[in-house]
């Protein structure tokens, strides 16, 4: 009787699964983002140039915790990638290639030692590669919005109505 592979497959959903609702949460700032940012009606102050400046503020807030986010599962998801995936060996259930620091992945030879569950080394590769290069993406955009809402804050497009008498 072969034992079950669930475990092994389990981790890789739990960290896949980890990875997806972190997409999702920032699917839910970016919604929430553009209805408040499209909403005349709501202000956190008197002035629209205050209200502007409240919105890049959240943006700059939500995007950095974009990268956090992203940037952890690009950790994980490159860690799980050279670690390598649990598959029956001859010597039994294991991580066959944890000590090889990666070599496996430009050796397709050593792919031999996987005997069950059938390609899971491909499977493991191209799954942690969607992940790692959608992370990326993820943590370049966030940092690129980042860098643009603190321009427009420092650097201050947006426009100051100074009233006469108050300086």
């Amino acid at each position: 009787m072969k034992p079950v592979t669930a475990p092994a497959f389990l981790c890789l959903v739990i960290v896949s699964s980890m990875c997806d609702w972190n997409r999702f949460q920032m699917l839910i700032v970016a919604a929430v983002l553009l209805v408040l940012e499209n909403n005349n009606n709501c202000k956190c102050c008197q002035s629209e140039n205050c209200s502007k400046k409240y919105m890049t503020l959240l943006s700059i807030i939500f995007s950095a915790l974009g990268i956090a986010c992203s940037g952890y599962c690009l950790v994980i998801s490159a860690l799980g990638l050279v670690q390598g995936p649990y598959c029956r060996t001859l010597h039994g259930w294991e991580y066959a290639f944890e000590g090889t620091a990666g070599r496996f992945l430009t050796d397709s030879s050593l792919w031999i030692q996987c005997l069950e569950p059938a390609h899971v080394v491909e499977w493991n590769i191209i799954l942690f590669s969607i992940l790692i290069a959608l992370s990326g993406l993820q943590v370049i955009v966030c940092l690129i919005r980042v860098v643009i809402q603190l321009s427009k804050i420092l650097c201050g497009t947006y426009s100051v109505i100074i009233q006469p008498g108050i300086i």
